[in-house]
């Protein structure tokens, strides 16, 4: 092929998100079946497209397992149906996009190619160019960001080679994000940080400190409602995904922030519309740890007032010999119960996780017997809800202690 025939095509290829190649605007994308293998082939050829592979580095990736009986010849024909699919894709019988030279294979540079994750990374070293003004970074970020429209090559995420890239660009992702919502700060354009923190949740659900940014923004905005159900939002969030509550710190930032906010509200009914929960809300309220405590202190000192009886139930989950159970269980488990618990109570009984296997309840105006009576109930809809026997719930009720 002449070379001003390599000039006349144009290739473009996507890797995060669904990979698909573009040739001459032909496009190619989700290969099963057959083909698999040899969309495997092109899709690591593309990822190292400046290096030279030798054929033993190909058949590690393509056979990571030994699972074929003469991975030389399988390699070739992979190869020959690999560059055949190129060619129907481009319509050019005469383009060779995958390389033959000393015993290695390689993409063809010869060919113009954008491909979407040399972009993101070159973005973000401008981004990062703290020589450049402000704006110019802000917008390299930016552009960076909007590439980013999923994990890297997730249809081939079972492979060594794709986990290790997935998770540097996964990493780069979630700094930049972090690193241009900093610049936006500076900035005052808070409004900003919250489209940018918005969409980088969608990608990267677990990661505490957007989620802290995204707070920062909406109380810098005057936005105390959006700030409010989206700390409790992370709340929930983080024990059923994880197990866990959220770190002190975010905690403390919220803490400190709504304190910070000197606005006076003079229309009473504004203030009744911020405390007022949704209509649809059913089933016991349920908060984080800190504001059991606040409810528990505060049913203390009425107790010593009224003499009104007030019961605390544990609920904890063991494995059958009476330890935890491992993560993926007890995750599960825990779900079932918590929908159990807070299905089965009144809308003023107050529920809280005390750890990732256990739940406290306050059940105020109840006696002993019947505070049994609703312990029984709950473990009777759990086990309607977990029909698996890996997994036993034990429940302990204490009368709440009187403030002296």
């Amino acid at each position: 092929m002449q070379p001003d025939t390599f000039s006349q095509q144009k290739i473009e290829v996507n890797m995060l998100g669904e990979f698909s190649i573009t040739i001459n605007g032909h496009q190619l994308t989700n290969l099963k079946g057959r083909t698999k293998r040899a969309w495997m082939l092109i899709e690591y050829l593309l990822a190292n497209r400046h290096k030279d592979i030798s054929i033993d580095k190909l058949i590690e990736v393509l056979w990571p397992e030994d699972e074929c009986k003469d991975p030389l010849n399988a390699l070739k024909n992979l190869v020959y149906r690999a560059r055949e699919l190129l060619k129907r894709l481009s319509q050019d019988s005469r383009a060779e996009y995958i390389q033959y030279i000393r015993n290695t294979y390689s993409w063809n540079n010869s060919y113009p190619c954008i491909i979407d994750t040399e972009q993101f990374v070159e973005l973000i070293k401008r981004g990062a160019d703290d020589k450049l003004d402000v704006e110019t970074r802000i917008s390299a970020y930016k552009d960076a960001l909007t590439l980013y429209r999923g994990e890297f090559l997730p249809k081939s995420a079972y492979s060594n080679w794709v986990i290790s890239l997935s998770t540097y660009y996964a990493n780069l992702y979630t700094e930049s994000v972090q690193r241009v919502c900093r610049l936006l700060i500076q900035e005052h354009r808070f409004e900003e940080v919250i489209g940018v923190c918005d969409a980088a949740l969608t990608h990267s659900p677990l990661e505490e400190p957007i989620h802290k940014m995204l707070l920062y923004a909406y109380l810098s905005t005057g936005q105390r409602n959006q700030a409010l159900d989206h700390y409790n939002y992370v709340i929930q969030l983080f024990y059923k995904e994880l197990g866990v509550d959220i770190s002190e710190s975010m905690r403390s930032l919220y803490k400190q922030l709504m304190n910070s906010i000197n606005n006076v509200e003079l229309d009473l009914s504004v203030i009744k519309n911020d405390l007022q929960e949704s209509a649809d809300i059913r089933g016991a309220y349920y908060c984080d740890y800190d504001t059991f405590k606040s409810f528990y202190r505060i049913q203390a000192r009425t107790v010593t007032r009224t003499g009104n009886s007030v019961y605390i139930v544990l609920f904890t989950l063991n494995d059958l010999e009476g330890g935890i159970p491992k993560p993926k269980i007890a995750k599960l488990a825990a779900e079932r119960l918590k929908s159990s618990i807070l299905e089965s109570l009144r809308k003023g009984d107050v529920v809280s996780a005390y750890s990732n296997t256990q739940f406290i309840v306050m059940l105020p105006l109840i006696n002993y017997e019947n505070a049994e009576m609703v312990a029984k109930r709950i473990l009777q809809r759990f086990r309607f809800r977990y029909r698996r026997e890996n997994v036993k719930v034990t429940t302990r009720i204490n009368a709440l202690d009187a403030q002296p």
